[in-house]
């Protein structure tokens, strides 16, 4: 950890960031989509080793695995029937729990 809290933290607000100017914006440059597919990657494994009580944060665990799902989900080009709806069910279930603090 470092003083400003989990590094997973800072890399998923930086994910964000960026992810929002690609859509309101227009921003975009070769190879974009590696490095905002590596920054979800890297922030969901590290948030994911701060998740220290893993009952008590299962909102940030679930967060986690969606990061690291959207990251090799766009590095290696697989899909399948449902992932789409998978995908939303994590992302729902995550943002429900951290907004209940479990």
């Amino acid at each position: 950890m470092t003083r400003f809290g989990n590094p997973g933290t800072i890399l998923l607000g930086i994910w964000l960031v960026v992810r929002a100017l690609v859509d309101l914006i227009g921003f975009n440059f070769q190879g974009l989509d590696v490095i905002l597919a590596l920054l979800a990657l890297a922030a969901g494994v590290l948030l994911l080793i701060g998740a220290r009580r893993w009952r008590a944060n299962l909102g940030t665990i679930l967060l986690s695995i969606w990061l690291i799902l959207t990251g090799l989900l766009s590095l290696v080009s697989f899909s399948f029937n449902g992932m789409g709806i998978l995908m939303a069910l994590l992302a729902l279930a995550a943002g429900v729990l951290l907004l209940l603090r479990r």
